[in-house]
This record gives C-alpha cells, sequence and structure tokens, in this order.
C-alpha cells in the first residue's frame, strides 16, 4: 500500500504543477493579445491569487471531513479543465477571474496534496516529501516545455493547453485509485487538545486562536518569500527577456531552464537536508540565488539570465517543503491544520509579489521587478531560523510515534 501512495501522490502533484505552468511561457503571448501594460498584468495575476487567498482555509476542514486524498482529487479536477479558458478569455479582467477560480482551487489542493503526503511519509523511515515537490517540479517541466515549445513552432495556445489539461485529468485520475483511505489522523496531537474540523460547531473561533500562533505567521512569512523567490523569475521571464530584445520563440527558454532545476534540486534535496541539515542548506541557497539573480540581470542576456534562473531554481527546490514540513509539527496544532493556514498565509505572496513586481516593471522595467525576488532571497537567508523554531522531529521519530 505504502508503494502505491507514495506513485499516487506523486501523480497529483505532477498533474498539479503540469495545470499551472502551460500557459505561463506565453504569457507575453497572452499580454500581446490582450493589449495589457506591465501594470495589467500585474493587477491580473494578484487578482487571480485572491482566489487562493479567499478559498485557501477551506482545505483543513475539507481534509479533516473527507480526506486530504480525496479533496486534492476533486479539487485538481475543478481546475485543471478550466485552464484552456485562458486562451479563450476577451479581455483582462475575465482572465483574472479564471486565474481566481484555478488559483482558489490549487490552493485547497496545494494543502491537502502536502497533507495526504506528510502522511505518506510515515510509513517510510527517510524524508520522502521534496521527492513529491519534485514531481510537482516535474510536472511544471513538461508543461512549460509543452508552453514554450508551442511558442517556438507558433501552435496556437488553446490546443496546447487543452492538451496539458488532458494529461493532468488522466494522471489525477489515475492517482485517485490508490491514495491512503480514510480520513487524516491527528498525529501528535490528542483529540481534547485542538479543536475539531469534522465538528462545524468546533471551527470558529476556536480555529483561529489555536491555529494563528506567532510561529505560524512567522512560517507564514518565510513561505510568502519563498514564494516571491520561486515564482517571481520564471512567471515574468517571457516579459523581462523580450524587453532585452530576446526573439520572442526563445523567451521560454528561461521558465523551462528554472523548472527543470528546481525539479533536480527537489529530486535531491532530501539527500542534502538529510545530511547538511535544512536551515544551513536553505541559507547557502539563497546567498547563492540572490547573487545569481543580480549578475544575471545585469548581464541583460539570455544566457546570464537563463544562468540565474537555473541557480535559483535549484536553490529555491527545498524551501517550501521545509516550511510545510515545520507547519505540520507546530506544537498543539493538527498537522492539517498547520499545512492549512502557513500555505494560505503564503499565497499573499501570489498576491502581492505580482503587484509590486507589475508596477515596480511599469515604471522602472521588468529587471528591477525582477530584483525584488533577489530581495526575497536574502531576507530568508537570516529568517531560515524559524524552520528550527518549531517541533520538527526527523521522519523516522515521525514515523515511531504515528
Amino acid at each position: 500500500m505504502a508503494s502505491r501512495a507514495r506513485i499516487a501522490v506523486a501523480l497529483l502533484f505532477f498533474a498539479n504543477g503540469m495545470s499551472l505552468a502551460t500557459w505561463v511561457p506565453r504569457l507575453i503571448d497572452v499580454q500581446s493579445r490582450l493589449g495589457m501594460s506591465d501594470a495589467t498584468v500585474g493587477v491580473v495575476l494578484a487578482v487571480g491569487a485572491m482566489g487562493g487567498i479567499a478559498f485557501g482555509l477551506g482545505a483543513g476542514r475539507a481534509s479533516a471531513r473527507w480526506g486530504s486524498g480525496r479533496v486534492a482529487v476533486v479539487t485538481i479536477l475543478l481546475f485543471a479543465p478550466v485552464a484552456p479558458l485562458i486562451a479563450l478569455a476577451p479581455s483582462p479582467w475575465i482572465l483574472a477571474v479564471i486565474l481566481a477560480w484555478m488559483m482558489g482551487m490549487d490552493a485547497i489542493s496545494d494543502a491537502a496534496m502536502n497533507a495526504h503526503g506528510i502522511r505518506v511519509q510515515k510509513l517510510y523511515s527517510t524524508s520522502i516529501l521534496n521527492s513529491f515537490h519534485g514531481y510537482w517540479s516535474l510536472g511544471t517541466v513538461i508543461g512549460g516545455a509543452i508552453g514554450a515549445g508551442s511558442l517556438l513552432i507558433g501552435a496556437p495556445l488553446l490546443p496546447t493547453l487543452i492538451f496539458s489539461a488532458a494529461i493532468a485529468v488522466l494522471a489525477t485520475v489515475i492517482a485517485s485509485r490508490n491514495l491512503l483511505p480514510g480520513s487524516d489522523p491527528d498525529t501528535h496531537l490528542d483529540e481534547e487538545d485542538v479543536p475539531s474540523f469534522a465538528d462545524p460547531g468546533s471551527v470558529g473561533q476556536r480555529f483561529r486562536v489555536a491555529s494563528l500562533t506567532p510561529l505560524t505567521f512567522m512560517l507564514g512569512i518565510f513561505t510568502l518569500l519563498a514564494v516571491s523567490v520561486e515564482e517571481i523569475p520564471p512567471r515574468w521571464s517571457s516579459i523581462y527577456l523580450g524587453s532585452i530584445g530576446v526573439d520572442e520563440q526563445f523567451v521560454g527558454i528561461a521558465f523551462v531552464a528554472f523548472t527543470i532545476a528546481m525539479m533536480a534540486g527537489r529530486f535531491t534535496g532530501d539527500r542534502l537536508v538529510d545530511r547538511f541539515g535544512e536551515i544551513t542548506v536553505v541559507r547557502l541557497s539563497m546567498v547563492a540565488a540572490t547573487v545569481a539573480l543580480l549578475l544575471g540581470l545585469l548581464s541583460s542576456s539570455l544566457i546570464g539570465f537563463t544562468l540565474a534562473c537555473i541557480v535559483t531554481g535549484y536553490g529555491i527546490a527545498t524551501l517550501f517543503p521545509a516550511a510545510m514540513r515545520a507547519a505540520a509539527h507546530i506544537p498543539g496544532i493538527r498537522p492539517a491544520s498547520g499545512v492549512t493556514v502557513v500555505s494560505w498565509l503564503a499565497r499573499s505572496g501570489f498576491f502581492i509579489a505580482p503587484l509590486i513586481v507589475g508596477f515596480v516593471a511599469e515604471s522602472a522595467g521588468p529587471g528591477w521587478g525582477i530584483a525584488c525576488a533577489a530581495a526575497a532571497a536574502a531576507i530568508i537567508v537570516p529568517m531560515a531560523t524559524v524552520l528550527r523554531w518549531g517541533s520538527t522531529p526527523s521522519p523516522s521519530a515521525v514515523n515511531s510515534t504515528g
């Protein structure tokens, strides 16, 4: 059962990543078709991110009621087939509504996938959570390659997105057959210590007081910054490269390079974390990302910026899994609740980052907008201490208590 469940969770992460990535290399194409300025692009992406903020906290209650695996499957099936509508959006604001729905369902599926992945990890004696995020990155690599390849050969966006959505839906349906059954256990918490999501009457004030602790907020800020480093360089790469004169056929290369590097980082991240520790890996990788991004932007070239994306993509790989693992072991809070709240707080990064980058890019140029990611990476270096504050036992220790 453990191996089948592990494959199933990997397929969910893959489907989620692929559904969101295919259209990103063609953001410059969508921008041109709808006549959007850089500032408008930022606003549209921010409005889309509000869907994640609006729906994100529903993941914990839904997972407790129906099981995290089932919630992840249903929500992916609710947004993956919607992606092709991006190609049909008649205005920026309709595009924003489409993205808001997708990001809302993604927020729930994201928390549910991580909660189920942590549940599966308890069946093993080593860390496997980074590998799940590696499969998410594999999905973004394949989705991004499809998007960039379609741009290279001049294929229309609509059939490209339909093809990608079909693969994501198929992977999700296959995964649904082998997930762990039943509701999610509370692992390190006693039933009387926390509000029960299964009882709607206890979800109100008690949940807010129990879950929104200072450590939760700090982990949320840490993850918000990580999201900024993970999202800004690849998502804005096509617009930035277009602004420095790179041929439109090649503006998707940096996005694909970033996602390939992040995938490699996540498949090797568990070994690095086990050997050197999460905090050391986070600090060294964010120092490297800060320097690489600044040098890449100063080079004002396709090669220089692509190399910066490779370093940043590899460096950012372990941050989100580290935050999710810490969130699942905040003292006194259910694992699914901790993951849900930290994920929800991190969603503000999807809202804030596009606004900041959009308006900075409009006034000073896309390069300065992307430099915001370098600033976020630099702030993460001292903030990595937050990963130590939580009670985050090793996978073997978790396995022995579960």
